[in-house]
């Protein structure tokens, strides 16, 4: 059992992000020439729950594979990378 009284008590929840093909995001770490990126996709891998059984939708779950982005390098050509969400934030109009 988890002890809630110890070192303050709860931990905070951290507020789930969900990203969307079209999105505008940064790379979260302050890297020299951090480009704006656009969310291309959302790819998922679908996975067999149980192996022996007949395959239905309700026997199978997803796994989060990451976020692909394109941006423009600074010699203007197109890159393509797969982030992990915990890499990447959506960009705040500013």
């Amino acid at each position: 059992m988890i002890d809630d009284k110890k070192e303050g008590g709860l931990r905070p929840r951290v507020e789930k992000v969900f990203f969307a093909s079209g999105d505008l995001v940064v790379v979260k770490h302050e890297v020299p020439n951090r480009p704006t990126m656009i969310v291309q996709s959302i790819d998922k891998m679908t996975m067999p729950k149980k192996q022996g059984e007949a395959m239905s939708m309700s026997s199978k779950s997803s796994a989060l594979l990451g976020i692909t982005c394109i941006w423009f390098a600074t010699d203007m050509s197109l890159q393509v990378h797969r982030f992990n969400t915990k890499d990447i934030k959506k960009k705040r109009d500013d």
